[in-house]
């Protein structure tokens, strides 16, 4: 299960940002290197500012990607998150 509840507010630690490389695509620029971001991560690192809660990010991805499985979208949220946080990239606000 991930640490992270609906009420979670995920926010990107320090020297962490986003960047869109053109040999890389999206890519999350982290202290120790490059994240290559695949899918709909970008869009899920872009909700991480302190003010959404782990809910929010999901209703709003849920209903950008209506044709796609609620479900399937929530969990891979709570995965990418937990993936992000073992990182050291994602803290919780």
């Amino acid at each position: 299960m991930s640490r992270f509840s609906a009420a979670s507010q995920p926010r990107l630690r320090a020297g962490c940002r986003l960047s869109q490389s053109p040999q890389q695509g999206d890519v999350l620029l982290i202290p120790e290197g490059v994240l290559r971001l695949a899918g709909p991560g970008r869009k899920i690192v872009e909700r991480c500012d302190g003010s959404r809660n782990v809910a929010d990010i999901i209703r709003e991805l849920q209903a950008e990607f209506a044709s796609t499985d609620p479900a399937r979208i929530e969990s891979e949220v709570h995965i990418f998150l937990e993936r992000l946080h073992q990182k050291g990239v994602v803290e919780l606000a």
